[in-house]
């Protein structure tokens, strides 16, 4: 009603320029006027994952503006393993990729949680949904939600 916000409708209502009223941000969809200072919201639930300090590399490395970038990682390690997959997100960001990583530590929130007592991936997503939700109360966006499976 007051233009804000997302409205389904048939793609037979959008207009011969593809203008449709379901994607209100279009101007967020171009390099050229994009909105810039968009937050985008990234959720991991990793388990174990070796991988998971590279993802955060590849996230912070490949975007445009990684400022805008807010990023939260259910980190299930095993400690005192010994093992790659228990070596920590964060921790491996830091060690492998950048030595620098600082600069983006208040955009990366990490909750370790001893694998141990990891719940599996339901309850790993429902505290990750429950972060957000206490961030978006405080007036943050909706988060996009990635998935990982080994």
């Amino acid at each position: 009603e007051d233009g804000v916000g997302r409205k389904d409708v048939l793609p037979s209502v959008c207009t011969e320029n593809q203008e449709c009223p379901h994607y209100n941000y279009q101007h967020d969809a171009t390099r050229e006027g994009g909105a810039t200072e968009t937050p985008i919201h990234i959720l991991i639930a990793s388990f174990r994952d070796k991988l998971c300090s590279r993802t955060l590399h590849n996230i912070f490395d490949h975007a445009e503006n990684p400022k805008r970038i807010f990023v939260r990682v259910i980190d299930q390690t095993k400690s005192d393993t010994g093992l790659e997959d228990d070596f920590g997100c964060w921790e491996g960001y830091c060690k492998r990729y950048n030595a620098n990583c600082d600069e983006y530590k208040e955009n990366v929130k990490i909750l370790s949680v001893d694998a141990n007592l990891s719940k599996g991936p339901t309850d790993a997503r429902s505290k990750l949904s429950a972060m957000v939700h206490w961030d978006y109360v405080q007036g943050e966006q909706d988060p996009t939600k990635l998935d990982f499976h080994r």
